[in-house]
């Protein structure tokens, strides 16, 4: 296989394999134990084309820490010190506090997450009232696995790097949690309400699935 990344082959009690690609491009191959080197260069070999994809993904996203930029709402800002009180964005800037650089990460951090509270808690608000149901509580994450939750007692929980996704995107994951409050399971019944709200929700799933890597601040 050209262009291999390391690997990383951790076995336990699971019966099938799967493949990761960690943040530093390392290939993590999850295998049942007894599987031998041959099977997992096999599984490996098997899904090139899958394991190219994300590590292009990860060089995109490698290029977005190295020029500065980052996304929000979709758009891509250019990171622009200053001498600025807050950060705020300004056009195509993301203007921010030229004597916070020493924790960049940190305040980029804390800015996104209060950002992803404000617009996704408006978007829940709305959409609730437009499916005609509700839910208990609205509480938020920092993941790349799952993008939104409902919980059996409808409880919400969404990933603020949600925020960084375009708005019809993130109104998708909305709307999908949502209508977890009406049917649990992903059902036909399930997928007509996703479709009454998000007639497109087949692109949204497959912008998360291609783009979802990019959604970093690192």
């Amino acid at each position: 296989m050209p262009n291999m990344p390391k690997i990383h082959i951790i076995t336990s009690d699971r019966r099938s394999m799967s493949l990761q690609i960690a943040p530093d491009a390392t290939l993590v191959v999850k295998a049942p134990h007894g599987v031998s080197g041959r099977q997992i260069t096999s599984f490996v070999e098997q899904h090139q084309d899958w394991i190219e994809k994300r590590l292009h993904l990860i060089k995109k996203r490698q290029q977005f820490r190295q020029d500065g930029t980052r996304l929000f709402l979709g758009k891509t800002l250019t990171l622009h010190p200053g001498n600025y009180t807050q950060i705020k964005v300004q056009g195509d800037l993301l203007l921010f506090p030229q004597a916070l650089l020493f924790r960049r990460e940190k305040e980029l951090t804390s800015w996104y997450a209060h950002q992803a509270k404000e617009i996704i808690t408006k978007q829940v608000e709305f959409y609730a009232k437009e499916m005609k149901t509700s839910f208990r509580s609205i509480t938020f994450s920092d993941t790349r696995s799952q993008w939104g939750r409902c919980t059996h007692d409808n409880r919400l929980q969404f990933s603020w790097r949600l925020v960084m996704a375009p708005l019809l995107v993130l109104n998708y994951v909305v709307i999908h949690e949502l209508a977890h409050t009406i049917e649990k399971n992903h059902t036909q019944y399930f997928w007509t309400k996703v479709r009454n709200f998000n007639p497109s929700y087949r692109q949204q799933i497959k912008w998360l699935k291609d783009h979802g890597p990019k959604l970093t601040i690192e």
